[in-house]
């Protein structure tokens, strides 16, 4: 009599959530899961910053990544890169051997917050030196837009 076997359960790793529940065929329906071919942060490391913001992999078939850019522009800038940011792919782990760029509307990229605004220094005295200096300016207003920007020059340090 022969032993049954058992099956033993195929480890997979840690696989992102929207692809477990897409496996799902009752859930698959109701959850709308983006699929990107490359994660945000192996893009971000293979592209930078300004041209991960920019663009967005769309998908990956037989070894070509299609990568949706905002503009014609943003296509032909990055198809003169497209070597080098394939070899940045291959690094991080991507099996790509070919890029194609298509235009396609992207998130506007956010925006970073304004940065509080910053407020004159208060005016410093003046040394006799200078006072004496600008006195022999004879335009009074030229005269006194010189000391009052002399003050707030010699009042950053003391605000």
């Amino acid at each position: 009599m022969a032993r049954s076997r058992r099956k033993k359960p195929i480890r997979r790793g840690i696989e992102p959530l929207g692809a477990v529940l897409g496996r799902d065929s009752v859930l698959n329906g109701l959850v709308d899961t983006p699929r990107t071919p490359v994660s945000p942060r192996d893009w971000e490391m293979a592209v930078g910053s300004r041209i991960a913001a920019r663009t967005r992999p769309d998908r990956l078939e037989r070894g070509i990544l299609f990568v949706v850019v905002g503009s014609a522009a943003w296509s032909q800038e990055l198809s003169l890169l497209a070597q080098p940011i394939v070899a940045s792919l291959r690094r991080v782990g991507v099996k790509v051997s070919e890029l194609r760029f298509r235009v396609g509307k992207l998130e506007a990229p956010a925006r970073p917050s304004r940065r509080p605004k910053k407020h004159a220094p208060p005016e410093a005295p003046l040394p006799e030196i200078v006072v004496r200096t600008l006195a022999v300016v004879e335009d009074e207003g030229l005269r006194d837009a010189i000391m009052r920007a002399a003050k707030r020059s010699l009042g950053w340090g003391r605000g």
